[in-house]
């Protein structure tokens, strides 16, 4: 669905969410008389210019509307759902925003479609959720067979619930969402005697952890997240599969062969 308004007169332009016309200034179009005449182009309704509070520039409805997909959201919102679609582009994937099931179960806010036919949900959360709320339209794409990631700037409650990413948020209004928490980590074993000089004696004879994360930008991150070149680190508790951020696919496997190697080798209860 692209989100711009239309605006009607002098032939017919379309004008970005983002404040760009073509052909044509913002100015052309916020607080000018007489009014322009603009339509969204999703439901039809009228619409006008705004500046938000953090001085970021959008359309609104001039009615409130209860239909239309495009009516409630911020600009922020928008802003995330552009970025999250433009980094899917830029790998070569299809990517289309605001994209419903054929039976209504779940509305993505960005669908990446990969050659293969292998379909992902990117979701930009700006606003609360409850843990339940997004566990279920978790499920709902699960169940159809999609992959869903989460996007966020919130220390949200869920981050470790679903497959999440925390980005940091823009400085400015007009600033881009571009980049992420420390989310991706790397699984190491390397010799004791590597690391301490002298060994103490009680350590073993390897090291073996997680590092404590790396820095990544948007762009990167589905970039390796749409090729499988990043994978979530998942674990399996009593309240259900926990996530602790992402790595290669190959340090997810080693560290399960550490484990399992570690768990063999241990003495049976006597």
């Amino acid at each position: 669905m692209p989100l711009t308004a239309r605006l009607y007169g002098h032939g017919t332009l379309d004008v970005t969410l983002d404040g760009l016309g073509v052909g044509m200034a913002w100015e052309a179009v916020y607080r000018v008389r007489p009014r322009p005449v603009l339509a969204c182009t999703e439901c039809g309704l009228a619409m006008h210019a705004k500046v938000s509070g953090r001085g970021g520039r959008f359309f609104a409805h001039d009615r409130r509307s209860t239909t239309c997909a495009a009516a409630g959201e911020t600009e922020e919102h928008r802003a995330l759902k552009r970025a999250l679609a433009a980094a899917a582009r830029e790998t070569g994937h299809r990517a289309e925003l605001e994209v419903r099931a054929a039976h209504g179960g779940w509305r993505a806010d960005v669908l990446v479609t990969a050659l293969s036919g292998a379909r992902t949900a990117l979701e930009a959360q700006v606003s609360s959720a409850s843990v339940d709320e997004v566990l279920e339209r978790t499920r709902r794409y699960q169940d159809d067979g999609l992959g869903v990631v989460w996007f966020t700037h919130r220390a949200a409650r869920w981050l470790d619930r679903v497959p999440a990413a925390r980005l940091y948020r823009p400085a400015g209004p007009d600033g881009p969402w571009i980049r992420l928490h420390p989310l991706v980590r790397r699984f190491s074993v390397v010799a004791c005697a590597e690391v301490c000089d002298p060994s103490p004696f009680w350590h073993g004879p390897v090291h073996a952890s997680w590092d404590h994360g790396e820095e990544r930008d948007l762009p990167q991150f589905v970039d390796a997240l749409l090729y499988s070149r990043l994978v979530p680190r998942t674990a399996t508790t009593a309240l259900g599969t926990r996530y602790d951020g992402w790595a290669a696919p190959e340090d997810v496997t080693a560290a399960e062969e550490y484990a399992a190697s570690m768990q063999a080798t241990r003495p049976a209860p006597a």
